[in-house]
């Protein structure tokens, strides 16, 4: 009886895993090409508001406003808000020198988090479609034209760009955010290609301003909430890779550790909120399910199967699955005991930084299970 169970949850956790990682990357990528939806976007030039949330940002806050003013857009349809709460450095002091270019700076002393800076910029504005963004990256010059023109569908409520990572050698995390990043590109577009992706990155994110709903201040991840909104209104978040922000990796796998706790403790929380409306949304929930909830889920999966291969490890096949779960997670301890490893060769490098990040997803359920996840970021160093 106990090995037969045992059978069926390792046939389970396999069958799992190797349907999020491969099969329904796959099946909506073939499936896309197949049953694309076409409706043919038109190229308007609505007025935009133009939205920086920008705490302790005097590092890169000039360029930021630079890139932005530098967009190929109309400038007089072009309004800039940067939201400045809580900053202690030169941040305001910074935006203010642009205010004479239709540059404006919200500050206030306390800091309240980003979905609180976010609902006073879009309450302050004044364009059509608001476009979110960190102040920590670079849009292409033509990103605006091809955010606007994917929104102009009949069913678009939001559209989300492609966020690019710079390859640094000098930064541990950039091999695997980069890796990562393309990997979630494919089947964005794949999703998007058949009805909207379930995925909008809220570092360059474009929403029709009549369909932002103001998120309530204990949200963590503000993109998800936004999205969620989006569909609950009868629209879809299309997303459109052309329209790109680049920007650096964390400079450590620890800093890197850190984000994707708290983004996945943020999935848990937007999970315990919307379940129930999630559930009424067929195939975006299908959708969602395959590409969110299983991944923040996968730590489980493997632990189960590490746990079961160790138990039966004396029979076939769970000594060979032990085995080959021996040399994974053996290169990824490599990779965390000599980084230059990590460096040298993506054979190392791959099950390091997949490990880490499934580590990375256990701890956000734990930090979501214990409430301790607030909903101030802690300041990423630049």
């Amino acid at each position: 009886m106990i090995a037969t169970i045992s059978d069926a949850l390792a046939v389970a956790c396999i069958t799992v895993a190797a349907y999020h990682y491969f099969v329904y990357p796959l099946a909506v990528m073939i499936i896309s090409r197949l049953r694309a939806i076409n409706a043919r976007p038109v190229d308007e030039e609505p007025g935009i508001t133009f939205v920086i949330a920008a705490y302790n940002e005097a590092k890169v806050i000039r360029e930021k406003i630079v890139n932005t003013l530098a967009l190929d857009y109309p400038r007089e349809k072009l309004e800039i808000i940067v939201v400045a709460d809580g900053s202690s450095d030169a941040t305001p002091a910074i935006v203010a020198e642009f205010a004479d270019r239709n540059v404006i700076c919200l500050f206030d002393p306390e800091r309240r988090g980003k979905s609180h800076a976010l609902n006073r910029a879009v309450a302050a504005s004044r364009g059509e479609v608001v476009v979110l963004s960190d102040a920590n990256n670079e849009f292409s010059r033509d990103a605006l034209r091809w955010l606007v023109r994917a929104l102009s569908r009949p069913s678009a409520g939001g559209v989300s760009g492609a966020k690019r990572i710079v390859e640094n050698r000098d930064r541990a995390a950039s091999m695997g955010d980069s890796l990562y990043w393309r990997y979630e590109s494919m089947i964005k577009l794949a999703e998007s290609r058949l009805g909207g992706t379930v995925a909008a990155d809220g570092e360059i994110f474009a929403i029709r301003r009549a369909l932002y709903r103001p998120i309530p201040p204990e949200v963590i991840n503000d993109d998800a909430f936004l999205t969620m909104a989006v569909v609950l209104q009868g629209c879809r978040v299309f997303y459109e890779p052309r329209a790109t922000a680049t920007e650096e990796a964390s400079i450590s796998i620890a800093e890197d550790f850190r984000v994707k706790v708290r983004m996945v403790a943020g999935g848990y929380q937007f999970l315990a909120m919307h379940w129930l409306a999630l559930a009424g949304t067929g195939w975006f929930a299908f959708k969602f399910v395959s590409h969110k909830i299983l991944r923040w889920l996968m730590p489980l999966f493997l632990i189960v199967l590490l746990l079961i291969s160790v138990l039966r490890s004396g029979e076939l096949p769970y000594a060979s699955l032990l085995i080959a779960q021996a040399l994974f997670y053996g290169l990824a301890a490599l990779g965390w005991l000599v980084p230059a490893a990590c460096q040298a060769s993506r054979l190392v490098y791959v099950p390091f930084y997949f490990t880490t990040m499934n580590l990375a997803a256990f701890a956000g359920l734990v930090k979501f299970l214990r409430g301790r996840q607030g909903v101030l970021w802690s300041k990423a160093a630049r």
